[in-house]
Formats: C-alpha cells, sequence, structure tokens
C-alpha cells in the first residue's frame, strides 16, 4: 500500500480531528497547528485517507530541544508510515536535537517504534488521582516537628519571603529538569510562573523555619478543569533534610479539598523529581497508567 507524505495543510484538520480522537488525545493539540505555532507539520496519506501525523514545536519554557507529537491510525503502523515520518524529520536541517516526545506506557506500538529508532527513555510521569473521602488521615505516620505552616497567600505579604520562595522552586526544578533544560530567566520570570492565575494561594503552602526567615519547603495546589478536582503543583524542599516533610504540606491540600467539597485531587510525579516521588509514594493514588518521556539527541 502506497503512503504518501506531504506537508500538513489547513485542509487536513477534518480528519486529524478524527486522528486525534482514535489516538485518544486531547483536542487541544489542533491549536498549535491552528495557531501556526508548529516548526514542522507532515501528513500520511493511504489514497485519500489522512493515517497519520508529526508536527513540532519548541517550547517557551525548555527551548533547548524540539517536541514532536506523532498520531497514527494502528490499522496502518505494519506499513512503516510512523517510521517514514520520522526520518523525514530527521532530515530536516532545521530541527533542533533533540527531539523528544511523550506518550502513554500503553501506546505498544510507539514505544517500540521509538526504541528501534535510538529513542533513550528520560523519564516518567505518574498523573494518578486521590480520592478525597479514601485518605484516612489516621491510618498514616507523619513528621511531627516544629516548623511553622504558612498559605501562599500569608507569605505573598512578605516580599523577602517571597523571593527567597521563588528562587527556591527555581533552583529545584532547573535541577530536576537537567535532561531538558529550562530557559534562561530572571526573577519576576519566575515570580509569574510561581504565582500562576490558576494557583490556589490560600490552598497552597510553605514551612518555614521557626524564625520564620527561611522557607523549608513548599507544595503549591491549582485549580482544575474538573470542577470536582484540584490539581497537585510544584513541590520541593531547601534541602534532602526537609523532603521528608513535604508530605505533611501535601495533607493540608487533603483537607483544603475536603473543606471546599472537591472529591478528588489529581498529581503530576516525575521519576526525575524526588520531592514529587515522595509525595506519590506516601499517599493512597490510584493506579493509572505512565507518562513516557524519549528523547533522542
Amino acid at each position: 500500500m502506497q503512503i504518501i507524505i506531504k506537508e500538513y495543510e489547513k485542509s487536513d484538520q477534518e480528519q486529524l480531528k478524527e486522528l486525534i480522537d482514535l489516538s485518544f488525545e486531547e483536542e487541544g493539540l489542533l491549536n498549535i497547528l491552528k495557531k501556526f505555532r508548529f516548526k514542522f507539520a507532515y501528513s500520511a496519506f493511504s489514497e485519500d485517507k489522512l493515517v497519520s501525523v508529526v508536527f513540532g514545536w519548541v517550547s517557551s519554557l525548555h527551548p533547548y530541544c524540539t517536541y514532536f507529537k506523532v498520531l497514527c491510525n494502528s490499522s496502518y503502523v505494519r506499513d512503516n508510515v510512523i517510521e517514514k515520518l520520522l526520518n523525514k524529520v530527521e532530515s530536516l536541517e532545521t530541527i533542533d536535537f533533540p527531539l523528544q516526545t511523550s506518550i502513554w506506557e500503553t501506546s505498544i506500538n510507539l514505544k517500540k517504534i521509538y526504541e528501534k529508532s535510538e529513542f533513550k527513555e528520560i523519564r516518567r510521569t505518574y498523573m494518578p488521582t486521590l480520592q478525597v473521602s479514601d485518605f484516612k488521615e489516621g491510618a498514616f505516620r507523619f513528621s511531627e516537628k516544629d516548623y511553622i505552616l504558612k498559605t501562599l497567600a500569608e507569605v505573598s505579604l512578605n516580599n523577602e519571603l517571597v523571593e527567597k520562595l521563588v528562587l527556591l522552586v527555581k533552583r529545584n526544578y532547573e535541577e530536576t529538569h537537567k535532561v531538558n533544560p529550562v530557559v534562561t530567566a530572571g526573577l519576576e520570570e519566575w515570580r509569574i510562573l510561581v504565582f500562576s492565575d490558576d494557583i490556589i494561594a490560600k490552598g497552597s503552602y510553605v514551612f518555614l523555619n521557626p524564625d520564620e526567615n527561611d522557607i523549608l519547603a513548599y507544595s503549591f495546589l491549582h485549580e482544575s478543569d474538573d470542577d470536582n478536582s484540584y490539581e497537585l503543583g510544584w513541590c520541593g524542599s531547601s534541602s534532602s533534610e526537609y523532603q521528608g516533610i513535604i508530605p505533611n504540606l501535601t495533607l493540608q491540600h487533603i483537607k483544603y479539598a475536603d473543606n471546599h467539597n472537591r472529591k478528588a485531587i489529581i498529581g503530576e510525579f516525575d521519576t526525575t523529581d524526588s520531592s514529587a516521588m515522595e509525595v506519590l509514594k506516601t499517599f493512597p493514588f490510584a493506579p493509572s497508567p505512565t507518562w513516557i518521556t524519549y528523547q533522542k539527541k
């Protein structure tokens, strides 16, 4: 069966929507193509049927690699259509390596193809849900320390603490993303990232030292697209000594969610982030498929 590869055109959009549904991907991917934010985009056709696409873009936060996404009708995987699209991408002179993409661990065909094409797994991301009603506080033991608990709303009133918090978040984020470095940005740009529009300042927490002049640990809570849920954000500590107290902050999130009639908390935990993994291993999150990130230099 002959496969024809050509540059993506706007007229491919309707068939692309069907391909997104078949691939169990979010329709938000269309925005990259609709708004011409892509660096490249190619369509693969069998006769007049769109059977696969590949498109790539550069992230403003992580500009040192080229992100890409492949979508394919599983009925055509045996025709090596994905390999042909990957070869096309790798032949482009305008590509900034490394190439990076993410797939669900259940995407067995893509997993085999990427590994055969010498893509290396750089991390796994768990995105499970914790049902608030399933959590029984008395069943878990938490560190009993004489630290000062503050909400992000309270911390935001102290400029010195805000600066220390933002610098700490910046340091920890850069440390956990060495394999895909973050853009060089100043304190004000990082402050905007920390105090994002969807953050819940009264439901995000930090631990201060007894003198209340240093940040020991932090954990952020965010609004969710699901009205019944909240989402966990960045967490971290000033040193490994305080990493074990981060779950105590997560406990505060659970109490906050319960008090605001939210049924669930959604997590996102990278294997490259030991602080996040500390939370994942502490609480009874429901099992879920893993998101695998691959990279090729």
